[in-house]
């Protein structure tokens, strides 16, 4: 009789085990699972953190352009017109033909 109760004990602690390394493998799974989930969700958020960024920064560099594009232009009007001054005043003082 004890060894029968033995073997039913082993064999109740044999399909315990096996249940329990079951639940496991599932708990496991669902982890897993949710930590891929996880980590999708948080790559998705960075990279829509740094397409903001870099199209912020686009907007700047353009700004920045056409900062140094309205520059050049009034650098290249004001050039002209020093150019006629400076020509009127050779023109006025006979130096028309003068070179440095």
């Amino acid at each position: 009789m004890e060894t029968r109760i033995n073997g039913r004990m082993e064999a109740m602690e044999t399909r315990i085990n096996e249940r329990m390394d079951d639940r496991m493998h599932a708990m496991e799974t669902r982890i897993n699972e949710r930590m891929v989930e996880t980590m999708r969700d948080l790559q998705t958020e960075l990279l829509r953190g740094i397409a903001a960024y870099a199209e912020s920064v686009t907007i700047r560099i353009r700004k920045i352009e056409a900062d140094h594009s309205n520059l050049d232009a009034a650098l290249s009007g004001r050039m002209d017109i020093l150019e006629r001054r400076l020509g009127q005043i050779e023109g006025r003082l006979g130096l028309e033909g003068f070179t440095h």
